[in-house]
């Protein structure tokens, strides 16, 4: 998958995040500056209170900044819609989460088919494409299963298939080892890893430093602020041994 020659998909200048609590405004993430190019495949780690979290969901279109740029593949986030921001989520950003959040009552593959529906795709190409989705992660034999007759990583594995079914520029993975045991977490992380080399973009949200050192890049945050950017491309192996694990 090849780069365009304009590479950057996330261009986020001095942003900042603040919250009225009751009398108290508190300022949540503080003028944090961030580029992500097609292709990487970036780690945001950070303590919870960190501000991950919010980056995340500014990433994702869920939350808007107070003030500062986010421009996501040539758009400018700030002032957009609801109905423009679901529009971006849906065509834009397909998300992993902790908890896999499929539908107990469907099957793996129309979990998968979900967030083309509201795309207006007939149910031909809608279950090609989560068809073919499935077969990426390697769950081909159990598209027809429902959540409850898959393991835990089966289903970590289908809620990636639904993020990719519908081609988006980024995928943003939210401690998508989090509810998984040591091995099976291993397994996922090689999953997305083998997704990078495929040439997708993907954001990691990590809170633990063994899962954010699969990264390319590791991005630490504390109190707001983006403390540490490596890039891997000069030499990531050294960059990141030199952070300790945990944070």
């Amino acid at each position: 998958m090849s780069r365009p020659s304009n590479s950057s998909l996330i261009e986020i200048e001095k942003l900042v995040k603040t919250y009225r609590m009751g009398q108290e405004i508190v300022t949540v993430l503080q003028e944090v500056s961030l580029t992500v190019e097609r292709g990487d495949f970036i780690a945001i780690v950070g303590p919870s209170g960190s501000g991950k979290s919010t980056m995340m969901n500014i990433i994702g279109c869920l939350d808007i900044p107070t003030s500062g740029s986010y421009r996501l593949d040539g758009t400018e986030v700030k002032g957009l819609s609801d109905n423009k921001l679901a529009a971006i989520r849906n065509h834009k950003i397909g998300f992993i989460f902790q908890g896999f959040q499929l539908l107990p009552r469907l099957t793996a593959i129309e979990n998968v088919e979900l967030p083309l529906i509201y795309r207006g795709m007939t149910t031909r190409e809608r279950k090609a494409k989560a068809s073919e989705a499935l077969r990426k992660v390697g769950l081909e034999d159990r598209m027809h299963h429902k959540p409850s007759e898959l393991s835990g990583g089966q289903q970590q594995r289908v809620a990636i298939a639904r993020a990719l079914a519908g081609e988006p520029p980024i995928l943003l993975a939210d401690e998508p080892t989090g509810a998984l045991d040591t091995r099976t977490g291993q397994e996922v992380l090689a999953l997305m890893e083998d997704l990078h080399r495929q040439g997708h973009t993907i954001v990691l949200i990590t809170h633990d430093m063994d899962v954010a050192k699969r990264a390319e890049r590791v991005v630490r945050m504390k109190d707001g602020v983006l403390t540490e950017d490596m890039s891997g491309r000069r030499n990531r192996r050294e960059a990141i041994a030199s952070i300790p694990n945990g944070v």
